[in-house]
């Protein structure tokens, strides 16, 4: 054994010193058996071969850059980039044609309820991408943030939901209103949730920040769409929507049990009537809270009410139901709005939740507006959603809601809708 030791080692030792004098070496060791008496004989074999390489020197100085002043640097911040995937579907029982929401104001009701009427929805509209830039500088933490999904209402592809930029305390760009609270806002399948929450993004200046340790306070002013209908506006058509801003704070107290806050939105809603410009404000409060009763059991819970507000509202936003126009005196008259909702949800294990919602609201109608005019709407669902892993999500979930007009005409809806979200 020690002779056969030996010359297994010569062999090695003289294959390295052939491999020092090229560039690549390549070893075959085939192993034979023989029955020869108890011995077991090794075959050796090689082959060697040379790779050329040959360096491609350049001067990176003589590289052309063609930069416009409008164009990207190149970023010096943290970039992260996110994503979900989403698939949802639905069969509505009425025949609704929304795809991202189920809202009670969209049920037909007298002669547009036709029976029988139904509609069927698998889509990813939903599906969305983010980027997040962040770094540490001498003035402060820096946070940039862009978001988009597919559920453009236009025929543009993208639609933007997110764009802002974060300085230390201030907050500047598109994002969520200061009038909302998207910690009580419940988790559900249907894209948009209960019609009666207050949940809405437009441009703003924020400033918002920790008080001592268990308070929170923000202010911004905000640049919200003229939201109502108005026949003298044909004269000024061709003015923007966005002709005024918004005042909106919150005070949010916060503990291990859950929060409490309590917001506010003040408005200036311009009109054009009888010859000129005039003005109207409006104004909001919202209350809202989250309990964690303990690990298993959580309350989500939102009400609020206000004049003018409409837009805010996640079933009435771009409804033109902020002000309605009054033929009798030709001016202008805001639109009085109340609602909310209570949420119940059950952990019944780490990956399985079960959920039931419910939810009014209702809208001031004058004497004078047409008998079909909204007046007031509920809402109820209840929901599963399954987390096999931290990163997917697969829900269930029957919404039924109602419908009221003015002159008592009813109408009612129901819905059964999925969803699959893959994150990354």
């Amino acid at each position: 054994m020690t002779k056969k030791f030996i010359i297994f080692f010569f062999i090695l030792f003289s294959l390295s010193a052939a491999a020092q004098q090229r560039d690549t070496l390549r070893l075959t060791i085939t192993r034979i058996d023989k029955r020869i008496k108890t011995d077991t004989v090794y075959y050796f074999s090689t082959r060697v071969d040379t790779i050329a390489l040959q360096t491609i020197k350049t001067d990176t100085s003589k590289i052309v850059k063609d930069v416009n002043i409008q164009d990207l640097d190149e970023s010096k911040y943290l970039i992260k980039f996110m994503g979900s995937a989403r698939i949802n579907g639905f069969y509505d029982f009425s025949g609704m044609k929304s795809t991202e929401g189920f809202h009670p104001y969209d049920i037909p009701v007298g002669a547009d309820d036709i029976p029988g009427l139904k509609s069927i929805y698998i889509g990813a509209r939903q599906s969305r991408l983010g980027i997040e830039g962040s770094a540490n500088t001498k003035v402060g933490k820096i946070k940039t943030y862009m978001e988009v999904d597919f559920a453009s209402s236009t025929e543009s592809f993208w639609r933007l939901r997110h764009a802002y930029a974060e300085w230390n305390f201030l907050k500047l760009g598109y994002t969520w209103s200061t009038f909302m609270d998207n910690a009580s806002l419940p988790q559900t399948v249907e894209f948009e949730g209960p019609n009666s929450s207050v949940s809405k993004r437009h441009g703003l200046i924020r400033y918002e920040r920790i008080l001592k340790t268990q308070n929170i306070f923000g202010i911004s002013i905000e640049s919200p769409n003229a939201d109502y209908y108005n026949p003298s506006d044909t004269v000024i058509n061709n003015a923007s929507d966005q002709r005024n801003l918004d005042l909106a704070g919150r005070y949010k107290y916060f503990n291990k049990w859950g929060h409490i806050q309590i917001a506010g939105i003040f408005r200036r809603i311009d009109f054009y009537q009888q010859g000129k410009m005039d003005t109207k404000y409006g104004w909001g409060i919202l209350a809202s809270s989250t309990i964690h009763i303990n690990e298993k059991h959580l309350i989500n819970a939102q009400y609020s009410f206000g004049n003018g507000i409409a837009y805010y509202y996640v079933g009435f936003s771009n409804k033109r139901l902020d002000a309605v126009f009054n033929p009798g005196t030709g001016s202008m008259l805001l639109k009085g709005i109340s609602g909310g909702f209570i949420n119940y949800s059950y952990r019944y294990s780490p990956s399985l939740v079960l959920s039931a919602i419910g939810g009014t609201s209702s809208i001031k109608c004058e004497e004078f507006e047409p008998g079909d005019t909204f007046k007031s709407s509920h809402y109820f669902g209840a929901n599963i959603f399954y987390y096999p892993i931290q990163t997917i999500s697969i829900g269930l979930e029957a919404t039924n809601g109602s419908r009221k007009n003015l002159n008592n005409q009813k109408g009612n809806a129901t819905r059964i809708s999925m969803l699959a979200s893959f994150d990354f």
